[in-house]
């Protein structure tokens, strides 16, 4: 094993070693338990749940939930004045994420096995991928160990869209393809939790992609620390990136990403955050490790960049909040800035500012029976790079954030409780893509100009009428559908040109679970 790479790793183990030695002189109350990944089967049906109102969200600007917060939400849902199909809707989430005797160890193991049929391989519909349909068999096996202070979890899965997939950076050429869904150490207590593995994450409004962390790059290996009570904490989460040569260059440099986050809930109506992001790598042909000012919590990037070791970094900045109103209307929003230039320059070397946002609502109807959720979201043309290559906001050429730029998005959606165990989503989307994209080469200072700044060149649009369903006749059974008709206009960046494509995706799936307790 490299030498450079073994150092890496007994760096970890300091880290991942004094943060549990520390968190064991903490208060002993857990939160406990694992989290409900973002892509289960229960997805839908939550969501629905906290943008009607029927149930809290416990945590607004982050996604996963602990099962234990879920559960914990679900027994104070008061369902006298709801429908028979809300009510039978968290009757069945209620025995999903049942809670266990705090004082035993929980073990459960969870096979599933189903097949997918699409229109093409890529995950989001929005965006498909050249004609890739077929049929593809998934299945996956989850075990999970859960103690008082203590939880492992694995899910290694299958699943043959993988090979296909364009953001899918691993191997492709074995008769079966699969990944590691899920896989983590994760240690709890009252005032802190330390985690280290594989986990999907999404930071910022939970109704759309985030613009610092999403599920668009899948699941990667990272360490993520919260210290402090759930309404006023401090975040971080690290990781090692794929290696990249800069411009004009075979040499590689090894990447690592951090993001610092302070997250606050004032009242049960507002939660906000404000965080800071930074891709840094090699100085002078010098390569780095994971570095103190990039895992200290309370030490700014944009303070120890100055005052610190030289450093090159990617650095951005952001905040994002979310405000009930009445029981559960919400109204939310998200910035990123990853340049805006306000010291003194030239008109000719000003950069074209860098920068990303997010605005909406949601909220619910009929007494549960209906939600709806409506947002716009931008990025600008040069969010995410600069003229170091090797700083690109991405992890093997897939964003951590958002996977595009140059583009802008209004979505509107509105979900119904048509019967017990079922949901139908109605979906309006518009999306204008520039030729811009986070993986072409920063312009150099010559071509500066206001138009390098959001929607260059040919614009194509995008209108799409979607469909979704998902239904759960039995605990252990769950089917869904999406069908989506495209409208696009300027295709491919062509002017005059337009097209019109189904894009569609069914899935079934059966799971069947085991587990009990050890005291």
């Amino acid at each position: 094993m490299p030498e450079p790479y073994i150092r890496r790793m007994r760096d970890l183990a300091l880290v991942l070693a004094l943060a549990v030695g520390a968190a064991g002189s903490l208060a002993a109350q857990s939160e406990g338990g694992r989290f409900q990944p973002i892509a289960a089967w229960t997805t839908p049906y939550v969501e629905h749940l906290i943008r009607a109102g029927v149930i809290r969200d416990p945590d607004p600007l982050s996604r996963p939930l602990r099962r234990s917060a879920l559960a914990r939400a679900l027994r104070e849902v008061d369902t006298t004045a709801a429908g028979e199909a809300v009510r039978g809707m968290v009757r069945l989430l209620s025995r999903e994420f049942e809670a266990p005797e705090t004082d035993s160890v929980r073990w459960s193991v969870e096979a599933t096995l189903g097949a997918l049929a699409a229109s093409d391989a890529r995950r989001w519909a929005e965006r498909p991928a050249a004609d890739s349909a077929g049929l593809f068999p998934i299945g996956g096996l989850e075990g999970a160990l859960e103690m008082s202070h203590l939880t492992l979890v694995t899910h290694p899965v299958l699943d043959g869209r993988l090979k296909f997939d364009p953001d899918y950076w691993g191997k492709k050429d074995r008769a079966i393809a699969g990944r590691t869904s899920q896989a983590y150490a994760l240690g709890s207590w009252r005032y802190a939790d330390f985690f280290l593995g594989t986990e999907d994450r999404n930071l910022g409004p939970t109704d759309v992609t985030g613009l610092a962390v999403s599920p668009s790059p899948y699941a990667f290996e990272h360490l993520f620390v919260r210290l402090g009570p759930p309404r006023l904490r401090l975040e971080l989460l690290a990781t090692q990136l794929d290696a990249l040569a800069p411009w004009d260059s075979v040499a590689t440099a090894v990447r690592y990403f951090s993001l610092h986050r302070l997250v606050g809930a004032p009242t049960d109506r507002l939660t906000f955050s404000v965080f800071e992001t930074a891709v840094y790598t090699r100085v002078d042909g010098v390569s780095r490790s994971w570095e103190p000012w990039a895992l200290s919590v309370v030490n700014p990037f944009y303070v120890s960049q100055y005052t610190g070791p030289e450093m090159n970094a990617n650095l951005g900045l952001g905040a994002d909040a979310s405000y009930r109103v009445g029981r559960g209307n919400r109204v939310f929003g998200q910035v990123f800035i990853d340049d805006l230039q306000i010291d003194r320059a030239d008109s000719l070397d000003k950069e074209p500012p860098g920068y990303a946002l997010t605005v909406g609502a949601s909220g619910g109807l009929a007494r549960g029976s209906l939600s709806w959720t409506a947002f716009y979201t931008m990025v600008t043309n040069l969010t995410y790079r600069t003229a170091r290559r090797e700083e690109r906001y991405t992890r093997y050429g897939v964003g951590l954030g958002r996977d595009y730029s140059d583009y802008d998005q209004a979505t509107l959606r509105v979900s119904a409780v048509a019967v017990p165990r079922a949901l139908v989503t109605g979906e309006l989307t518009v999306i204008r893509q520039g030729e811009g994209d986070i993986r072409d080469r920063f312009p150099p200072v010559s071509a500066y100009a206001d138009s390098l700044t959001f929607l260059t060149g040919v614009v194509e649009r995008t209108v799409r009428l979607a469909a979704q369903a998902t239904w759960t006749p039995r605990p252990d059974v769950t089917l869904s559908v999406d069908l989506g008709r495209h409208f696009v206009s300027n295709a491919g960046h062509v002017d005059g040109a337009s097209e019109g494509r189904w894009v569609w995706r069914v899935r079934g799936e059966l799971r069947r679970r085991y587990g009990g307790t050890i005291r």
